[in-house]
């Protein structure tokens, strides 16, 4: 299940399809894009065009009583307007986006996007509105020779891979009369976990035994000797004797370790449907990782072995994030 695109609610949908379908021709995705006279676009805004509304009435005025004055003060606001225009696109030419990455996030949390801006190296970028799609948006400025990394911010609210969309870069600075505005296609994704949901665990385990409350910790009785230190083994079996006398750095092994690894099976929690098992596969691998508890893996076209660590926590929950249903991963 991923999260699928979703257009603006309104009766411009189709005509705003065509548009991005013509964006799509011009700007394809990619993880790093230069604005330009390509790829930006330039309308007044509702303020300009009511400064344009009042320019032509004082016009019209002006030339039925043959007052200058009226008809000065009509072409100087003209004159702002047209003066805006190249500022208001200087505001946004030259400025690099490039993706830097994002972080995984649970389901109904807020995934950061990182992204790099960047710009020639003489030019200040003030009141930059970046968003997302269908993200919230935010006020962002670019000091002169600086680059400048950000997050933007897409609530999520579906397990799978989440798809930010395109990515809007707007501004109307100087004086708010000219919009200028660019839609870019950017390369990045998010992995969207289940939301943990605490379930007793199954009394029947695939290769250890715990209770609700786990196996608390990994066994202290019956040591059966030391192996090399790894990344994710418990503090508390750190071999300190041997570190202090410099003879390495090693981890205390117990029989009764050996035998409680134990294994989140797709299987196990077959009492819970859809979502609601991955979300309870999800909570014990959550805990397990808490308590130092080593613990694997096992659902339909997928098998992780016993371990400790983050980058182990990720893999596992970035596997139920993915899983598919009907098979295979996202």
């Amino acid at each position: 299940m991923s999260n699928k695109k979703q257009g603006f609610a309104s009766p411009f949908s189709p005509l705003q399809k065509r548009f991005f379908k013509w964006i799509d021709k011009r700007s394809p995705m990619t993880q790093e894009v230069l604005l330009n006279r390509r790829n930006l676009y330039i309308f007044p805004s509702l303020t300009g065009f009511s400064l344009f509304t009042l320019s032509a009435i004082l016009w019209l005025l002006g030339t039925s009583y043959q007052n200058n004055l009226v008809l000065a003060l009509s072409y100087l606001l003209l004159s702002l307007m047209i003066v805006a225009i190249f500022h208001t696109y200087a505001n946004l030419a030259g400025l690099t986006i490039k993706t830097l990455g994002v972080k995984p996030v649970f389901v109904n949390d807020v995934a950061l996007f990182n992204l790099e801006l960047s710009g020639i190296s003489h030019k200040h970028y003030e009141n930059l509105t970046i968003r997302w799609w269908q993200g919230q948006p935010a006020s962002y400025e670019l000091q002169k020779g600086k680059a400048s990394s950000i997050q933007v911010g897409l609530q999520s609210d579906k397990r799978g891979v989440l798809n930010p969309g395109k990515l809007l870069i707007e501004t109307t600075f100087p004086l708010g009369v000219i919009r200028c505005w660019t839609w870019v296609n950017l390369k990045i994704a998010a992995d969207v976990f289940p939301q943990p949901v605490k379930v007793p665990f199954p009394t029947q385990l695939s290769g250890g035994d715990a209770g609700e409350q786990g196996s608390g910790g990994q066994g202290s009785d019956d040591f059966n000797g030391l192996k090399v230190y790894q990344a994710g083994d418990p503090i508390k079996h750190i071999a300190w004797k041997h570190y202090a006398r410099e003879q390495g750095l090693y981890s205390k092994q117990y029989s009764a370790q050996l035998q409680r690894d134990c294994w989140l099976n797709w299987d196990d929690f077959s009492q819970y449907q859809g979502e609601r098992r991955l979300s309870a596969l999800c909570y014990w691998a959550v805990y397990f990782e808490s308590i130092q508890q080593p613990y694997g893996l096992s659902i339909p076209h997928k098998q992780i072995k016993p371990n400790l660590g983050e980058q182990h926590r990720i893999n596992v929950l970035t596997s139920l994030a993915r899983f598919n249903f009907d098979g295979g991963s996202l």
